[in-house]
């Protein structure tokens, strides 16, 4: 269990939370701000999911990248 620190009338209170609700916690606040900057006609989630896609495909070819490098160096 990771230590996750909230702040609370002025003091650090620590909380273990597992792996899993750390995530759950992390995808929630991101939900959360991109609802808020949706409501506020900042961005359109359309255009969050399409960076996340844009984003996960230019990692993806990195890596296939990367492993073809590793091959060759063999």
């Amino acid at each position: 269990m990771k230590l996750f620190k909230k702040k609370k009338d002025s003091k650090l209170l620590k909380v273990k939370l597992s792996p899993a609700e750390m995530f759950y916690t992390n995808a929630l606040s991101i939900e959360a701000l991109v609802n808020v900057l949706e409501s506020k006609n900042i961005l359109k989630k359309e255009e969050v999911l399409n960076e996340i896609k844009r984003l996960g495909k230019e990692r993806k070819d990195k890596m296939e990248e990367l492993n073809e490098d590793i091959r060759k160096s063999k």
